[in-house]
């Protein structure tokens, strides 16, 4: 006998195992060191990120400063130093897509991190407090090789 309800429950965790899949592999792609492509501002700037354990390490190089920090993807507070003073980040996903909020002080800013499939990682930088006009900012995946010279 056929039953139409638990043929539709079977349908609904196909596809949500679909979705989960595919966030997963997007936030795969995130992982690696990334430098802001020619044309914007500065040209400096580099994001590394990669997995250690159930934490994420971020590293931040612009010109001579460079913050590096682990903290938890569940989005719980993490106590860091940025730029020699203390600070709250949190990260978390949504969707294939990293977020952190980063407290310093009175200072709140939020940033989104998506990698695109044309082997780029786009930042979103949204000022919360104060308020401002977010900024988005491009970067192109290092290459291995490149690292090595």
């Amino acid at each position: 006998m056929f039953r139409p309800l638990a043929a539709a429950g079977g349908v609904v965790f196909v596809l949500a195992a679909a979705v989960l899949g595919d966030d997963s592999a997007d936030r795969d792609k995130l992982i690696g060191k990334w430098q802001q492509s020619s044309g914007d501002r500065g040209g400096g700037e580099v994001w590394s990120l990669e997995t250690v354990g159930d934490s994420l390490r971020m590293t931040h190089s612009l010109g001579q400063k460079t913050d590096e920090f682990s903290c938890n993807i569940m989005g719980h507070d993490c106590e860091v130093k940025l730029s020699g003073k203390r600070a709250k980040v949190s990260l978390w996903f949504n969707g294939g897509m990293l977020v952190e909020l980063e407290t310093r002080g009175a200072e709140v800013l939020k940033r989104r991190f998506k990698a695109t499939g044309d082997d780029a990682l786009q930042i979103e930088t949204i000022p919360i407090n104060p308020g401002g006009k977010p900024e988005m900012d491009r970067f192109k995946r290092v290459s291995v090789s490149a690292e090595r010279k």
